[in-house]
């Protein structure tokens, strides 16, 4: 609940643009809350309430419009991707502490534009800057924190390891999907592709996210022999989440999936009880007080709303067998988790998709049993290449086939329901209509008997 409170406050902070009002609303709040200790239920209200009054201090906007004529610092902060008419880059702007994605208008110096690079930039119109509206020079990159300096190096050592699987000689698609699914570059992932993978409902494995990291977790548990109670097993276990997560390039799901990881190792340590939704929504917590425009960005919305489906609904599904059912039947055991966390995870993204893309996948659960065990396969044959070049042929074949299967689904007949445009106020009841049978279920659960 303080997590819906926050995300509340950062919705209702544009109405409410006053500083001095919120202030003091919120230290009324953290007094009611202290006097009220003895009431746990007031108390309750009252912290619910000093998150709402946070939530309205974070999220409000100081926009300082540029005059015309001013000249920005820039730090080209991605792989210049060519365009038939201009050259894509994600800019880093460090005066404003913000990225911006920029289309240059091709021509000679725009090619030469390179990842690092420093430039001054003018009249962004639409994300389009003309020729005579930027140039290279500035200290941009001397203005970058320590973070983005770090960010910066391993975007560096990500472009040595994109160049290694240029060096194979393959086809432009199966470099695209292996660049997407190993080092979160999607620069090169044609509009063909993208519709391909989007139409079967295989979008979430291009942009990397709690799938990928848990299959490195995983690998990473099992190397340190299981040991979650030792420090230094789980701190080696939380560097090698976090450089991933730099060295694809900091997305909204990496960096909610590296937190949870983090968080989880750390109570593991200290031998602390875990929920998994607490984690989940402290962890937005955090992420929504460092950066509240986090909580507009499209990944975010689909990452903790397919996280906390899931979370949700697999208790309640395991609840539909007997118990122990699964002890030794490790196919069922492996179907269910797949069909399970399948279904939840699109009950939970469903109408967040339909609003953003207009579109619902049909085969969704045909494409996971295609997807994931490829993904797995993927993601591990990754890192063998890192350390053995001579396997990457193979790793690009895998990816092929992954291609074509993937292609095959969406040719399909109704492969996805197109032309979906539920407005917001239809997702807020549709995710009402969600909670409410979902508690009715559990209510349900609780007063009939377990299967036996």
């Amino acid at each position: 609940m303080p997590a819906v409170s926050l995300i509340v406050g950062i919705v209702a902070a544009p109405l409410i643009p006053h500083v001095g009002i919120i202030m003091s609303a919120f230290a009324v709040c953290v007094l009611l809350s202290w006097l009220l200790y003895r009431w746990g239920y007031a108390q309750s209200i009252g912290i619910l309430l000093c998150f709402l009054c946070i939530g309205l201090l974070v999220g409000q906007k100081d926009e300082k419009p540029l005059p015309d004529d001013s000249w920005l610092e820039a730090v080209v902060f991605s792989e210049p991707t060519e365009k038939p008419k201009t050259i894509a880059v994600d800019l880093l702007l460090p005066e404003e502490d913000r990225h911006v994605r920029c289309y240059l208008s091709k021509d000679e110096q725009s090619r030469q534009v390179q990842l690092g690079n420093s430039i001054l930039i003018r009249h962004v119109a639409n994300g389009f800057i003309r020729s005579a509206d930027w140039q290279f020079g500035g200290d941009g990159y001397g203005k970058l924190s320590h973070v983005e300096h770090l960010q910066l190096r391993f975007l560096h050592i990500r472009h040595k390891l994109l160049c290694r699987y240029k060096a194979v000689p393959v086809s432009e698609e199966r470099y695209a999907v292996l660049a997407a699914m190993t080092l979160g570059d999607k620069s090169a992932l044609t509009k063909e592709l993208r519709e391909t993978y989007s139409v079967t409902g295989a979008s979430h494995v291009l942009a990397l996210s709690g799938l990928h990291l848990g299959i490195i977790y995983f690998l990473l548990f099992q190397l340190t022999l299981g040991r979650r109670h030792f420090w230094f097993p789980q701190v080696i276990i939380i560097l090698s989440i976090w450089a991933f997560a730099f060295l694809t390039g900091l997305s909204t799901s990496i960096v909610r999936s590296a937190t949870m990881i983090s968080i989880y190792a750390l109570f593991s340590v200290a031998g602390r009880h875990r929920s998994p939704v607490n984690l989940l929504c402290f962890t937005a917590i955090i992420m929504l007080l460092i950066n509240p425009a986090s909580l507009y960005d499209i990944g975010f919305q689909l990452s903790f709303s397919a996280v906390l489906a899931i979370l949700l609904l697999m208790p309640l599904f395991e609840s539909f067998f007997p118990e122990n059912y699964f002890v030794g039947r490790p196919v069922q055991r492996y179907i269910y988790n797949m069909v399970g966390m399948s279904v939840a995870a699109q009950i939970g993204v469903a109408p967040l998709i339909a609003y953003h893309f207009g579109r619902f996948s049909t085969y969704f659960l045909l494409t996971n049993f295609v997807v994931l065990p490829a993904a797995t396969i993927i993601l591990y044959g990754a890192l063998l290449v890192v350390l053995f070049p001579v396997f990457s042929p193979v790793l690009l074949w895998i990816v092929g086939i992954l291609n074509k299967a993937l292609g095959w689904i969406s040719q399909m007949p109704c492969a996805s329901i197109d032309g979906l445009h539920p407005t917001v106020l239809q997702i807020c009841l549709l995710y009402v209509a969600f909670f409410c049978v979902y508690f009715s279920l559990r209510t349900l659960q609780q007063r009939v008997p377990p299967i036996t």
